[in-house]
């Protein structure tokens, strides 16, 4: 088992790493505390070239393990703990499983966001803080980079938001001190690695410190309006941004009062972009009309508006009246990263413009 990458991680409980291992998880020789797994819902068969397979092979039967969970979120959110085993080949303590493949969601229509699979994941780091608050002890966590084999979600599209969400559970957990993504496939490893170089500009900087524009000498300030269940979009342009030196500021990340309209209000206020993520999702979206309808009052007073379209879902009345006269940048044609990337190198040339 090779690290590709390793990355120091600044908490208040200290700091922690995020590395990237290159090799077969039955070469494992650092002791782990967590290993996940993916799987179909209920189904844990050992299939060859899998993790659960691999790790069959050195004497730990995940279908064993799910019988009785330590912590089993199963019928909730399709996430379990197992108890701890003792296995006499590799160093894993708990085997811990993501039932991705099969969960009653409808997985097809999200294979290009990704986002179930980012919803699933938030739902694992939850379920290990409330192991950790039961008292078991989680310092060293495996995860494999599940969504970019089989069913072709862009590594960069999903490792990014995925990484996001690593960061804020590194973050809040006191008890966690270290997360590896563990890949077999040297060339998918290597990706991961280049992803996670490009976007930790981002996760350096997720601590809401953001000023007024007139006081800064920076790129403007982008707000960013989307629908929740495009999360996983926004994660991934917000990184391209800040990478690019545009500061961003998005809800639910930079929204540091307890008054959640009014952060809105005096984000939009002091942002000189106002990109708004156009989809089936956001269109349907009384709150994202909201944002609209108040960047539109700004037109005049400083604000640009950057739309960008996912789909070919038609506008209403509502998003016509605020939207028909803006120029937005069509991302309909696949692959989605591509098009992110070209509209991040748009709005670079139009603000140096």
């Amino acid at each position: 088992m090779k690290t590709l990458s390793s990355i120091q991680i600044e908490t208040e409980y200290g700091v922690k790493n995020l590395s990237v291992l290159c090799g077969d998880i039955r070469e494992l020789r650092e002791p782990l505390d967590v290993m996940t797994v993916s799987a179909f819902h209920r189904n844990y068969t050992p299939l060859p070239q899998t993790m659960i397979g691999a790790l069959s092979d050195k004497g730990i039967f995940v279908q064993d393990l799910s019988v009785a969970p330590a912590v089993d979120l199963r019928d909730l959110c399709g996430v379990w703990l197992s108890e701890e085993i003792t296995a006499v080949g590799i160093p894993i303590r708990r085997v811990g499983c993501i039932e991705i493949l099969g969960f009653p969601n409808n997985m097809r229509a999200h294979q290009q966001s990704g986002s179930p699979f980012l919803k699933i994941f938030r739902a694992y780091f939850h379920l290990l803080d409330l192991a950790v608050d039961a008292g078991i002890e989680i310092r060293t966590l495996g995860l494999p980079v599940a969504g970019t084999g089989n069913l072709g979600i862009s590594d960069s599209l999903i490792i990014t938001p995925f990484l996001n969400e690593c960061i804020q559970f590194l973050r809040r957990n006191a008890c966690i001190q270290s997360i590896c993504f563990i890949e077999k496939d040297p060339e998918k490893a290597a990706r991961i690695v280049d992803v996670l170089s490009g976007s930790y500009s981002l996760m350096r900087n997720t601590r809401r410190d953001l000023q007024p524009v007139q006081e800064q000498k920076e790129r403007p300030l982008a707000f960013i309006s989307y629908s929740s269940k495009d999360r996983n979009v926004a994660d991934n342009l917000c990184a391209k941004l800040e990478a690019s030196g545009i500061r961003v500021w998005y809800a639910p990340r930079n929204v540091d009062m307890p008054d959640y309209a009014s952060a809105i209000v005096k984000a939009i206020d002091r942002s000189a972009l106002f990109i708004v993520i156009l989809s089936q999702n956001s269109l349907g979206s009384s709150h994202v009309l909201n944002e609209i309808d108040l960047a539109f009052q700004r037109i005049g007073h400083g604000i640009r508006f950057c739309p960008l379209k996912l789909d070919n879902e038609e506008m209403g009345p509502a998003f016509r009246y605020y939207l028909s006269r803006q120029h937005w940048k069509d991302a309909t044609v696949p692959p989605l990263e591509r098009r992110l990337e070209e509209f991040v190198v748009k709005i670079i040339r139009e603000t140096d413009g």
